[in-house]
């Protein structure tokens, strides 16, 4: 599975370097637009002469967007040609580069609008400006407008994931116990199965601004007492009348970036990076935490314990769930 290797404001690469060299991967770049006129996106210059090192990256909204990389003597510029995008929201800008078969590729996404360049002779990058590049030290410039970026060991991004936050409160025989200290052995308390043990535990560092950006299940209307943070694709359970008179179903999963309506649910982007934890149950479970019921992946081509709903649907149960929660108040 593709992972991230290194993050923006990480302090080390989330995975230990194999030489000095990283000769092929994919630099992926979330940016806030729009941008007016000419700015430099991303800039790191370290060095003199033979040793100058240099990394830069420029948006223009006519030119387009150029990436020019200096290793001592040797210079290349990656061009996407313009004109750019300008929508507000959030853009992704991908590089890749592969430089063994000696390809690139530039890439700028946006609402399901592409524009997509690519082209021969691409130099490597190396892993210690990667370190500073994510560190942000001498040497570095970033935009404002650059919300995160970060390198994938592969040419694709990594797959969506459900996630817990570590502080996410998991019921076990024992009590409620944070996701981050569960283990496996342990057995969480599941809303079919009783309790269950806990078979494997993946602990994951991702981008959290953005797309990416975690989701904090607010309480009292997901968690009894205290917010519930999870990934954006967290599939979580939604039961009772309002999912019947929609779907037909008591029970359904909505993603929790489809919840988010800025009252019940909210994208919470405080922090530059989450720490999640995935949890192996041996098989799809709806586990409970803190009166929020979430599910679990099980092994691969297992269908999830209910219904998940696409996000065209999502909305009108959405807005259900806020009506309902009005009449309450």
């Amino acid at each position: 599975m593709t992972r991230w290797i290194a993050l923006s404001d990480q302090t080390a690469p989330l995975a230990l370097p194999e030489g000095d060299d990283l000769a092929r991967g994919l630099l992926v770049l979330e940016i806030e637009l729009p941008l007016a006129g000419a700015a430099v996106l991303l800039d790191l210059r370290l060095g003199e002469g033979a040793s100058e090192v240099a990394l830069s990256l420029f948006h223009d909204l006519g030119a387009g967007i150029a990436l020019l990389h200096r290793q001592g003597g040797r210079v290349l510029r990656h061009v996407l040609p313009g004109p750019l995008p300008q929508k507000p929201g959030v853009a992704q800008l991908r590089f890749g580069w592969d430089s063994g078969a000696g390809r690139w590729s530039l890439t700028l996404e946006q609402d399901g609008r592409r524009i997509a360049a690519e082209g021969a002779r691409v130099l490597p990058l190396r892993w210690d400006d990667l370190r500073l590049l994510c560190t942000g030290g001498p040497g570095v410039m970033r935009h404002p407008a650059v919300l995160w970026f970060g390198v994938t060991e592969g040419a694709a991004l990594p797959q969506p994931q459900a996630w817990l936050g570590v502080a996410t409160p998991v019921e076990t025989q024992r009590g409620a116990v944070q996701a981050g200290l569960l283990k496996p052995g342990d057995r969480v308390v599941t809303q079919e199965n009783g309790a269950v043990a806990v078979t494997g535990v993946t602990r994951i560092a991702v981008p959290s601004r953005g797309s990416l950006a975690p989701i904090r299940l607010r309480a009292p209307y997901y968690g009894a007492r205290e917010d519930i943070l999870v990934s954006p694709d967290q599939p979580v359970w939604v039961g009772g009348p309002e999912a019947e008179y929609l779907f037909g179903e008591e029970e359904v999963l909505v993603l929790a970036r489809h919840l988010a309506d800025g009252q019940m649910a909210v994208a919470d982007s405080r922090r530059a990076v989450a720490m999640g934890v995935v949890l192996d149950l041996g098989s799809p479970e709806l586990v409970l935490a803190d009166g929020c019921v979430l599910a679990t992946a099980g092994p691969a081509g297992q269908p999830p314990v209910r219904r998940l709903l696409d996000g065209y649907e999502a909305q009108s149960l959405r807005s259900a769930l806020l009506r309902l929660q009005r009449r309450v108040v």
